[in-house]
């Protein structure tokens, strides 16, 4: 069925195995450490392998054999909690069953069709991946096995840089649109805009591709040049634009000046986030020294990143405290991180932005912020993604990213499922912007967390803010953020607020 010679009892149904084979695969497979650590579960692992290979006819190639030889012990010693492996191996082995049922299905209407099949080499770690993940699935929504391609996907957006061209994109009826390109990019200076949509790259269409092959497409060598098919929609006809590649820096922090204040957008967190974050409070107090009433930072929809870079963002606001603590099941998964003096803002007001999509390193921003009275929380409720991954790297095989631990805030709270409460909650429009951490399949309990130990300790509805600001914003969440650093307190916030509702209650009395 799949290319690769067949390894006995793993991979082909035991009873074609005379037992000196069986003897041979278990000494083989001890030597490959499975069986070194935690060996109880390892063993009845590789038990359940051999008996749900046999009940489903289940064949894998030695590449795939390999996956799994080295991910399961990895997952038996590392992960957060002691766990039976039968619900996971189970999963995998229906997954692998059910991507075979699918291929047949594939092959048959593309002959019954006359067209030709696709092919699925082992090279591509699709067969294994797909069904490891479902298995993977049964222990939290997290835990993943990535393979080649993902874990390099991985590894450039955690460096912040990457080869390529510069743009934002999205797909939009099976064409690559144009988000936004980022400044000072190839393809800003190509005259790439907002709104363009990408039919071809080098001649080849897009439509059929997912965006990751649209995108991989996209990338390249440094220097070597790409042919983009554009269609604007202020422009008759499609036309080509040439682009040369070049190293794409993706800012993880973006900052404007305004009269009073200075706006800090931090997107995500990357290698290249706190000294972005620097970079951006520098340039704000050059701009407005003492004129500034503080700071306002952004945190909305940012999934989170680096835990180490999270640290040390929040250590940057921080003289002293404690940031973040992390606990596991094994010694070498716990630890503290306290703050070291030095305060880049000089005291200054600090307001922290949130909502349904602020998750991971970025709660922990805010919570560390929050619990030592650094900051001000404005917003929703914060996605609630308090665990950690540790991705174990398995050279040309892939990784394995896997939850190893939980984080709590310097008051001892884990806000897994829960996530961060602001002290000013913007009350909600009744949109749902997107599901939340105990929404997720597979989410980890909220155990012993309290929701309301910091709980809001003010709440106001969007609009009303912008009543408080002499030019309104399109951006309610922002105008509530202004509003308060503006006022001064949560309590001179709730005083204007109460104010302007009872003005324009008398006003619509007197009409």
């Amino acid at each position: 069925m799949f290319y690769g010679k067949k390894l006995c009892g793993i991979i082909t149904r035991p009873a074609s195995c005379p037992a000196s084979w069986a003897l041979l695969l278990l000494a083989a497979v001890t030597a490959l450490g499975l069986l070194s650590q935690g060996a109880a579960w390892a063993k009845g692992t590789q038990e359940l392998i051999v008996e749900q290979a046999a009940r489903l006819n289940i064949e894998l190639n030695e590449q795939e054999a390999a996956v799994l030889r080295r991910t399961l012990p990895i997952i038996g010693r590392r992960y957060l909690r002691e766990m039976d492996s039968t619900p996971l191996l189970k999963a995998t082995m229906e997954g692998l069953k059910e991507y075979d049922a699918a291929l047949a299905g594939i092959k048959k209407t593309a002959k019954d069709e006359d067209a030709e099949a696709p092919e699925v080499t082992p090279s591509e770690y699709r067969r294994i991946a797909l069904a490891l993940n479902k298995g993977l699935n049964t222990l939290d929504a997290h835990s993943a096995y990535m393979d080649p391609n993902s874990y390099k996907e991985l590894k450039i957006r955690i460096s912040g840089k990457f080869a390529g061209l510069g743009l934002e994109v999205t797909m939009d009826d099976g064409l690559v649109k144009v988000i936004a390109p980022i400044d000072d990019t190839p393809a800003q200076r190509a005259g790439m805009q907002t709104g363009d949509k990408i039919s071809h790259v080098d001649g080849t269409p897009i439509k059929g591709m997912t965006l990751r092959e649209a995108v991989s497409r996209m990338r390249g060598l440094v220097g070597t040049t790409i042919r983009l098919t554009v269609l604007r929609e202020e422009v008759t006809d499609p036309f080509e634009v040439l682009i040369v590649r070049d190293v794409i820096r993706v800012p993880a922090v973006r900052h404007r000046v305004e009269a009073d204040y200075g706006y800090i957008r931090i997107s995500g967190f990357s290698q290249r986030t706190e000294q972005g974050l620097r970079t951006a409070m520098t340039k704000i107090d050059d701009a407005l020294g003492g004129n500034s009433l503080g700071l306002i930072v952004d945190l909305r929809n940012n999934p989170g990143g680096l835990l180490r870079q999270a640290i040390r963002v929040s250590d940057v606001f921080l003289d002293e405290g404690t940031i973040v603590s992390v606990r596991g099941r094994l010694e070498e998964d716990n630890d503290l991180f306290r703050a070291s003096d030095g305060d880049l803002a000089t005291g200054k007001t600090v307001i922290i932005l949130v909502n349904e999509g602020t998750a991971s390193a970025a709660e922990i921003v805010a919570g560390a912020l929050q619990e030592n009275h650094r900051a001000i929380v404005v917003g929703y409720r914060s996605f609630g993604k308090g665990s950690v991954q540790t991705i174990f790297s398995m050279g040309d095989s892939g990784a394995l990213r896997l939850t190893t631990a939980l984080y709590y805030t310097p008051s001892g709270r884990t806000i897994q499922a829960w996530g961060i409460l602001p002290d000013l909650l913007i009350e909600s429009d009744g949109k749902k912007s997107g599901r939340r951490e105990e929404e997720l399949k597979g989410a980890l309990s909220r155990g012993e967390a309290t929701p309301h130990v910091i709980g809001p300790r003010a709440t106001i509805r969007g609009e009303r803010c912008n009543q408080l600001l002499a030019k309104p914003m399109d951006d309610h969440d922002l105008a509530c953020a202004v509003a308060l650093l503006r006022a001064g307190s949560l309590d001179r916030l709730e005083h204007l607020a109460s104010s302007v509702a009872g003005s324009q209650q008398d006003a619509s009395r007197k009409e």
